[in-house]
């Protein structure tokens, strides 16, 4: 069984896992899931957990992956112990790449390229499934670069902002 820490929306927990071509036994801070699963795509995955089925989309970031749930946005970041402690600080370094956990269309910009934003603050409102959802920027920090407008269709990954 490989075992990591990891930070999950924003939440430290510890991270033991398993898995087959078909199958995932994972233990995640204590609770135990049998996760069934099927790629459907490049980024999307088909999951079974509880008697829930699921679709997900997986995106890799530079720090790990964002991860979309029904339309919620997950990141997921694994750390080595060396940095456990130390993370808090290291998210407000560099670069980070705001981009769409699903395709979807902009219908509303909620910060300028120049706004000073702060961590898990939105930037647009993009719509997807019928459903609005908030995209957030993972960190405090300035927008320098806004690559979306109201009303432009957007894929899974595509790049929409960028904060530094």
């Amino acid at each position: 069984m490989k075992h990591r820490s990891a930070i999950i929306g924003g939440k430290n927990v510890d991270v033991s896992w398993s898995e087959t071509e078909s199958t995932i036994d994972a233990v995640v801070d204590g609770r135990t899931y049998k996760i069934e699963k099927r790629r459907v795509g490049s980024e999307i995955l088909w999951v079974g957990v509880n008697g829930v089925s699921l679709e997900i989309a997986v995106t890799p970031t530079d720090s790990g992956y964002d991860v979309s749930i029904r339309g919620n946005r997950i990141p997921v970041e694994f750390v080595d112990s060396r940095r456990k402690f130390r993370r808090q600080g290291a998210a407000s370094d560099g670069m980070a790449a705001i981009r769409a956990p699903m395709p979807g269309k902009i219908v509303r910009i909620l910060r300028a390229q120049g706004d000073v934003v702060e961590a898990h603050q939105g930037i647009v409102v993009m719509e997807a499934m019928k459903m609005q959802n908030e995209i957030r920027s993972p960190k405090r920090g300035k927008v320098v670069q806004l690559n979306v407008a109201q009303g432009d269709a957007v894929r899974l990954g595509d790049l929409i902002a960028q904060v530094e």
